[in-house]
């Protein structure tokens, strides 16, 4: 018999210090170990199948913590080499950015943009849906009828070429 969705609120409840600590160790910051901890609140009535001991609760908190921090680790780490790339030593943006740097940066976005625009319209979708309203997999697959493989077989298609266009592009300049 399976856990209610009370017990399993119960247990999250109880695991909730140890949890905050677990995800305050992994990214050195409390606020955003309690920021992850809600993210993980939100994902609680979608375990599928559900559980039936506070064992595979726990089991699946610690998990989904893990897979979260260590997605928050390479997500600032990828917005750190863009700033670096960008900035260089400086640590922020200038607030007086010069009109040739934020022309520059209107080509990239167009560059960008001008090749989304030729992606297939699923591909837009998923992109749309994973990247820019942080759904997951699982919710795109399920929204679109589609299956959760699928749809990371498109984000990595997609994403791949987008990355070979932009790296074309760059090589032709």
């Amino acid at each position: 018999m399976s856990l209610s969705v009370d017990d399993i609120n119960c247990i999250y409840l109880g695991a909730r210090p140890q949890l905050h600590q677990f995800l305050a160790k992994r990214i050195q910051c409390q606020d955003t170990a309690a920021d992850l901890l809600q993210e993980i609140y939100l994902r609680l009535p979608h375990l599928k199948p559900p559980p039936k001991t506070e064992i595979e609760v726990r089991a699946w908190l610690y998990r989904v913590a893990s897979n979260i921090s260590v997605d928050h680790i390479r997500t600032q780490q990828r917005r750190s080499a863009l700033l670096e790339k960008h900035y260089g030593d400086k640590s922020e943006a200038d607030e007086n950015s010069s009109p040739e740097l934020i022309a520059l940066f209107c080509e990239e976005i167009q560059r960008l943009q001008d090749l989304m625009s030729d992606l297939p319209p699923r591909c837009m979708t998923i992109l749309r849906m994973t990247r820019i309203e942080g759904q997951t997999y699982a919710e795109v697959a399920t929204q679109l009828s589609i299956s959760k493989s699928l749809v990371e077989k498109e984000v990595v298609r997609t994403l791949n070429h987008l990355r070979k266009a932009l790296n074309n592009e760059d090589d032709q300049t």
